[in-house]
């Protein structure tokens, strides 16, 4: 069968640089997606995007789709044919609505017995036919945290779409997406060279082509070209550009064409602290930081523009200006702002509203105080930390009130450190300020200091169930108040700490300081965030530590509370399921949990085991429960896996030879409480009916 490409291009206004990668990535998932389910064979998938376009290039399609074969099942043998062999109505009828002779019946044999059938090949239709109807609706599906319409037009896109490119090997799709007709003609860069361009079938000549008309369209090439050109810069001036991932894949997602331009700013406005001037750079001008070799800023700047400028130095003078201006602003709030102590800013906090449901700023700070020193308590801290913790919980929010942070919000926490340390403050109270927002990215770093640490968790804590109580709980679209990434922060901070806390007492604890505030049922509030934690800590564990679903389900299932000792168990059971007997082990466990309607209260009584193999099985529990509570309290799951596993010989003697459901009462009871004992040690580690095993 023939295959050729298929390359699909939406060329529109500038699309915002967020939006580039996600769109992408749906846009090959939805196409490939719908190949595979078209019976449609396809090579490589490619996507890559600039500002004014998204592009998907797919090798090697197939110009059909593969031919289907149907099995149409008639009457029944007996029905459609008398004992002779002679075919009866019913035969014929079924023969003659498939378009059939009866010599082209066929019979085979199923469960239910004899039964006639016909095979059906249906051929398959063009591909250029069914992309001509998928496209126009991937296009309208594809998603865009906002989109918009324009003209009359009636569609939505993320910005107004002005040409589509769509085409199969040398053949053009015909198909309109609002008033814009498919074809092959893209266009060049918006200012250096606007022409018509086009589209040639083979990918490299198209890039070669747009690369001729100032258009890169490799998103992985513009990124090291822009990467390149940034050394280049920052060595002119003895630097290097201070390393930021997240900005360099914004600004390549910014640009067509990349140049880069060096400027500067006055050397006074380095005595600002270094992260004002970066965060007013890359926040408000997107521009890069250069640093020199032992990582102190420098008075420059590079920023990548989308054109070759005719005269380089009137653009960064320009560029120059800018960032003045904004320096200048920055300098002026932080001479004001250093005149007022934090603590008396602190007290400006009982104004400002937190959330209208949840009270003041100052309210928050006390409320989630309180929870830090149970923390403190819980983790045993020195009265010196206590200290530390209690000043820093009264100053850590206090910048937010700073003429600073209301105009670079995104300085929160670092303005608060830079104030407390040049107020005297103490340094661990100062950078505790500064990390309690930390990590303030799923990826980002958590606090260093146990000050930081247990005031992050504190007010993350707070936020969470508070949100919980008032009804802001988070959808599958809108998470305003980021619960997901502060439960995320929280999970994070008890894991790399090696923080023993229970998560149930920390929300708890949490209750009662939003007692005048919450709407919802407590208890409602406490099984909602709770499951809120196992949803992430479940997704955490699958995804960053690699452990399978079902060892991380099982585990949860049997209670979720300490959570790095929750790790030690999923890791234990995921040591144990690598067993080669697991499987029959697993099965000897699933037995005994699966026969168990309800567990059994009452104890085991010694003198009514009557049989052998259940006198043998309750010796050998009362042995293991001891050596298996012994390795679960020193923190070795893994080896009180391997007690629970010496119970299998006896377990399969017990299910072979006694009969549990035994028509006396009484021993149906004692033999079920044998079981729930054998249970209740396994619960201890994991639900096994949540294991995946064969056999």
């Amino acid at each position: 069968m023939e295959k050729v490409p298929f390359i699909f291009e939406i060329g529109s206004e500038e699309i915002p640089a967020g939006y580039i990668g996600p769109a992408l990535e749906a846009i090959k998932e939805q196409t490939l997606r719908f190949l595979e389910n078209s019976r449609i064979t396809f090579g490589n998938a490619h996507t890559a995007g600039t500002p004014r376009r998204l592009v998907l290039v797919v090798s090697d399609v197939a110009v059909t789709q593969e031919p289907a074969i149907q099995e149409i099942i008639g009457p029944p043998y007996n029905v459609a044919f008398t004992e002779d062999g002679r075919p009866t109505r019913a035969a014929e009828g079924f023969a003659r609505s498939q378009n059939v002779s009866i010599d082209d019946l066929k019979i085979k044999e199923t469960p239910k017995g004899k039964y006639v059938y016909v095979m059906r090949e249906e051929k398959g239709t063009a591909t250029k036919d069914l992309l001509e109807k998928f496209l126009p609706n991937l296009i309208a599906h594809i998603p865009f945290p906002k989109s918009m319409r324009w003209g009359s037009q009636t569609v939505t896109f993320a910005r107004p779409i002005h040409w589509i490119v769509a085409i199969l090997g040398d053949a053009t799709l015909n198909f309109k997406y609002g008033d814009i007709q498919s074809g092959r003609e893209s266009r060049g860069h918006r200012f250096m060279k606007p022409d018509v361009i086009t589209v040639p079938s083979n990918y490299e000549e198209y890039k070669q082509i747009l690369r001729n008309h100032f258009v890169i369209l490799d998103t992985e090439e513009r990124k090291e070209l822009i990467r390149k050109a940034l050394e280049e810069k920052s060595k002119e001036v003895g630097g290097r550009v201070l390393e930021d991932e997240e900005l360099l894949e914004e600004v390549t997602n910014l640009v067509e064409y990349p140049h880069a331009l060096i400027g500067k700013f006055e050397d006074h406005y380095l005595k600002l602290p270094p992260e004002v001037p970066i965060t007013v750079m890359k926040e408000h001008q997107r521009y890069f930081a250069v640093v020199d070799d032992n990582g102190n800023l420098m008075p420059y700047f590079i920023t990548i523009a989308n054109t070759v400028p005719k005269q380089s130095e009137v653009v960064i003078k320009g560029n120059e200006r800018v960032i003045k201006a904004r320096l200048e602003d920055a300098r002026f709030y932080f001479e004001e702002d250093r005149k007022i102590p934090l603590e008396k800013r602190a007290e400006e906090l009982k104004d400002v509203v937190f959330h209208s449901k949840l009270g003041t700023s100052w309210e928050k700070v006390e409320r989630f105080t309180a929870i830090a020193k149970w923390i403190a308590e819980q983790l045993e801290l020195t009265e010196q930390q206590r200290k530390k913790l209690e000043r820093a919980a009264l100053l850590c929010k206090a910048d937010l009130v700073s003429g600073m942070v209301g105009e670079f919000p995104e300085l929160q926490g670092v303005m608060g450190r830079a104030y407390a340390l040049e107020q005297g403050e103490d340094p661990e109270v100062a950078q505790a300020i500064y990390e309690h927002y930390l990590p303030d990215r799923a990826t980002g770093p958590v606090p260093k200091g146990i000050v930081g640490a247990v005031l992050s968790i504190a007010d993350k804590i707070d936020t969470i169930v508070g949100c919980f109580g008032v009804g802001l709980i988070p959808t599958g679209t809108a998470d305003p108040f980021a619960l997901r990434r502060q439960t995320l922060g929280i999970i994070r901070i008890l894991l790399e700490k090696e923080f023993h806390i229970s998560l149930k007492q920390l929300i708890d604890i949490a209750l009662p300081g939003l007692k005048k505030w919450i709407t919802e049922p407590e208890n409602l509030v406490r099984s909602g965030v709770l499951n809120f934690f196992e949803g992430r800590f479940h997704h955490y564990m699958v995804n960053n530590y690699g452990y399978s679903t079902d060892v991380v389900g099982a585990v949860l299932s049997a209670g979720m509370d300490d959570l790095v000792e929750d790790v030690r168990k999923i890791e234990a059971l995921a040591a144990f399921k690598s067993r080669p007997d697991f499987n029959s082990l697993a099965v000897a466990f699933k037995r005994v949990v699966n026969i168990i309607k309800e567990p059994e209260t009452s104890p085991v009584d010694p003198t009514l085991l009557q049989e052998e193999a259940e006198r043998e099985l309750w010796d050998r529990v009362q042995v293991i429960r001891e050596r298996f509570s012994s390795a679960l309290l020193e923190g070795k799951y893994e080896k009180g896996l391997e007690e629970l596993a010496t119970l299998k010989p006896a377990i399969d003697r017990f299910f072979d030879s006694v009969l549990v459901m035994a028509q006396d009462e009484s021993l149906k009871r004692n033999r079920l409480a044998i079981l729930t004992s054998i249970k209740n040690l396994f619960d201890r580690v994991a639900d096994f009916r949540k294991i995946h095993s064969e056999g």
